[in-house]
């Protein structure tokens, strides 16, 4: 089930953001490395992207037109980020939902290190990304520095 999938990926970076304090969200564990928030910027700006992605290839529509992701906002506040990620997996949601069994499976868009994906395999794509930056989110708590609280 997609949608059992992408919401273990969804929950497993609730789990490791939730009860941080500002100071932690905004951590940077090196100059060009990023802050949680930075990493919340991206993921939810890749499950508004894979989302349309996914609705669009299921229509047969032309991948020409998709962007890579979309722009988040910077966020100010980590209760922001996390309202705007609650915001954007809802969506995502929606768009898993929305696949029908006649959804078209020969339309696909090409990944960058997956190559051509379906509409199916966009929307479990980003269980994969969630993980990643999951991974990414622990790399940063366990670095030196990281506020305690």
């Amino acid at each position: 089930n997609i949608r059992e999938t992408v919401q273990k990926g969804h929950d497993q970076l609730f789990r490791l953001i939730d009860g941080l304090s500002e100071e932690q969200a905004a951590f940077k564990p090196g100059p060009d490395e990023w802050s949680l928030l930075e990493v919340l910027r991206h993921v939810i700006g890749s499950k508004q992207g894979v989302a349309r992605r996914t609705v669009s290839l299921a229509r047969s529509e032309a991948s020409a037109s998709f962007e890579p992701e979309d722009e988040a906002p910077v966020f100010s506040s980590l209760a922001d980020a996390l309202s705007a990620l609650e915001a954007a997996h809802r969506g995502f949601l929606a768009a898993v939902d929305s696949l029908s069994p006649e959804a078209d499976l020969e339309a696909r868009f090409d990944h960058m290190f997956f190559g051509p994906l379906n509409c199916r395999e966009w929307a479990v794509f980003q269980r994969v990304h969630d993980g990643d930056h999951a991974g990414q989110i622990e790399q940063i708590k366990a670095a030196p520095g990281f506020p305690s609280a």
